[in-house]
């Protein structure tokens, strides 16, 4: 989604959004300059949201770490999915178990619906917003 044509349907490139501000904290290429103008004005008034961005990202992946490999999970559940960045569930769980499934849930279709494993192994599911996560 990086500035280079027009963004996919439904997204408004000129306001900013957490989930693309976190994306461009953890070096990723999914935001706009909307994104990064409000992430470098957030950043100046609270300098360590970058580093806390990456710290929560680096717990994810030690957490998915553990549970793939010494506890033996393989079916794993992402409520509040985010936008697809770097060190996904499903890459860190298939890192370390081929087998290991993934089930992502956001409310907006655009996070859970970017949201994929290889070869089709993991699901997504959009929770209608104001109804709860719909998850069952």
């Amino acid at each position: 989604m990086p500035d280079h044509g027009q963004p996919p349907a439904g997204i408004d490139a000129s306001i900013a959004t957490a989930a693309r501000m976190y994306d461009y904290w953890l070096g990723g290429h999914d935001n706009f300059a909307a994104d990064r103008i409000a992430a470098l004005k957030l950043t100046e008034h609270a300098p360590d949201v970058p580093f806390l961005a990456k710290a929560n990202r680096a717990f994810l992946g030690r957490a998915v770490r553990y549970l793939a490999g010494e506890a033996g999970i393989r079916q794993f559940l992402d409520l509040g999915t985010g936008l697809p960045t770097k060190g996904n569930v499903h890459q860190v769980a298939q890192a370390i178990a081929l087998a290991a499934r993934v089930v992502y849930v956001d409310n907006h279709h655009c996070k859970s619906g970017c949201a994929h494993g290889p070869a089709g192994r993991d699901r997504k599911r959009n929770a209608p917003a104001g109804t709860g996560w719909g998850v069952r």
